[in-house]
């Protein structure tokens, strides 16, 4: 009998240590990337200093650029990784689900070219991690901008729609878009750490996106938009 009680600890207590080793390999792989070029490039311009060659100083605004950039991902990477070990931590709250869904799009309303439409409820209460599921917002209004913007789009719509779920007991947000979409092949990826078809993508929002859901009891999905024709990614929520 204590035998039998003490497998199912030790094999618990196995699979924490896989996970905790698997998440340390991919924090160092994600931190990595972007540190490589970054050292390349800066003792690329020691060189040519050291030589004496007065291009130096043209390919600086090159260099910093690059550098900025991948900071840029390392800092993303950083705040991925700190959202994924709050998963755990934090408990829920009373959320206005539409007022946060507004709120979060406003944001973005400054992109010229670029429409930001909400459709739907008001003054729908929910209850989960406000900062996270903010991170989740920003990351699918994020995408679809980028998206859009990656495949030379200058103007395009977004649009979130926040409704009742032919699901009993759920509301449906739906974040949809005028972009590309995600190409038939790259579907079943979408959920898989470390896979993006974003320039500089660390490929870690949407894998983290669907843990915070998850967390809070909810799903999300990819289809293509009818409406829009491009991706549509939608959240079955629970009500209450």
């Amino acid at each position: 009998v204590t035998d039998l009680r003490e497998s199912p600890r030790q094999l618990a207590q196995a699979e924490r240590d896989k996970a905790w080793s698997g998440m340390a390999r991919q924090v160092a792989h994600e931190i990595k990337n972007p540190l490589t070029p970054m050292k390349l490039q800066i003792q690329r311009l020691v060189r040519l200093k050291n030589k004496g060659d007065e291009s130096w100083q043209d390919k600086f605004d090159e260099i910093s650029k690059t550098l900025l950039d991948h900071i840029d991902i390392l800092t993303d990477t950083a705040n991925e990784f700190s959202t994924f070990a709050k998963l755990y931590s934090q408990e829920p709250d009373e959320i206005d689900l539409s007022a946060l869904l507004q709120e979060e799009m406003a944001m973005f309303d400054n992109r010229g070219g670029f429409v930001f439409e909400f459709i739907g409820l008001d003054d729908v209460k929910v209850m989960g991690p406000k900062p996270q599921l903010t991170r989740v917002f920003v990351n699918l209004i994020s995408n679809s901008v980028q998206a859009m913007t990656e495949h030379g789009d200058t103007e395009g719509t977004v649009r979130i729609s926040l409704r009742n779920s032919i699901t009993d007991g759920f509301y449906d947000i739906v974040f949809e878009d005028s972009g590309p979409g995600v190409d038939d092949g790259n579907v079943d990826k979408l959920f898989t750490p470390n896979f993006t078809t974003k320039n500089g993508g660390s490929g870690l929002g949407l894998a983290i996106s669907r843990s915070v859901l998850e967390r809070c009891g909810a799903t999300i999905a990819y289809s293509r938009s009818f409406a829009l024709g491009g991706a549509c990614f939608t959240i079955l929520y629970p009500k209450g």
